[in-house]
């Protein structure tokens, strides 16, 4: 199956029906939602978690979407054979001229594209870098290796910190996290995870879980929930209205 990004749209009635529903219980105590692209200002390492059910290539295309209408150079690193589609990207609105796709053989895994993303953005030329370490973790060749600390279930009220296989520590994201200030850009990185398990690390300043539901024929609620936002009051990200592509009923 192959996932893609659901185009942004506008229809009356629609629109005011997902606004009602993302009204705080209390709202003396909490802001009023905010789009999730304001929430991810530049400056700061943005991490898109979820399940294969989520909607993280969906939020992370809006982010690049908004980036070029900021007048950034994009880039996206993605093991090869990864899930980008440009079809569907420049149906969503992307300048696919104005984004640049790398692509890291799968031996070189999480690590290798963090790194090509230190790479690039020592340059200073990009505004909005993807890093998509989503992937899952490849089979085990032996039944009877141990299982994987981040295939492991999580006991009941309990979160767990991990890392995607081959990165190891903070000191990955302090790098990018300190680019992404010296240089004002967004970094943004797919991962994994759900909910119950904490963000990648503290260099983490934003941390969404996009959730979709459907609406009608062809229609989709796309539902941030901000998991962490460091140094902001709690926020509400507002639920959006995206089309999936022609031919998704």
């Amino acid at each position: 199956m192959t996932v893609v990004a659901l185009r942004g749209v506008e229809e009356e009635g629609v629109v005011d029906e997902l606004s009602e529903g993302t009204a705080p219980a209390d709202t003396e105590s909490a802001a009023s939602p905010a789009s999730f692209v304001t929430l991810a200002a530049p400056g700061k390492l943005i991490e898109v978690s979820g399940g294969a059910a989520g909607a993280r290539l969906t939020t992370a295309v809006a982010l690049v979407r908004q980036a070029q209408l900021e007048g950034e150079t994009t880039v996206w690193i993605q093991p090869v054979g990864g899930p980008l589609f440009p079809p569907d990207l420049a149906d969503s609105g992307v300048d696919l001229d104005s984004l640049i796709v790398v692509h890291i053989p799968e031996d070189r895994g999480a690590a290798g594209i963090a790194r090509a993303a230190e790479l690039l953005l020592r340059s200073g030329g990009y505004g909005l870098c993807v890093l998509d370490l989503s992937a899952p973790p490849p089979a085990r060749a032996d039944a009877s290796d141990k299982i994987p600390a981040t295939d492991r279930p999580v006991p009941e009220g309990m979160s767990v910190r991990t890392c995607p296989r081959g990165l190891h520590g903070s000191a990955w994201q302090a790098r990018l996290a300190g680019l992404a200030r010296a240089h004002g850009c967004r970094v943004v990185l797919l991962t994994r995870g759900s909910a119950r398990r904490d963000s990648l690390g503290p260099m983490v300043g934003l941390r969404l879980q996009p959730r979709r539901e459907r609406r009608g024929a062809g229609l989709f609620a796309l539902r941030p929930d901000v998991l962490k936002h460091k140094g902001a009051a709690p926020r509400l990200a507002a639920s959006e209205l995206r089309r999936g592509p022609w031919g998704l009923a």
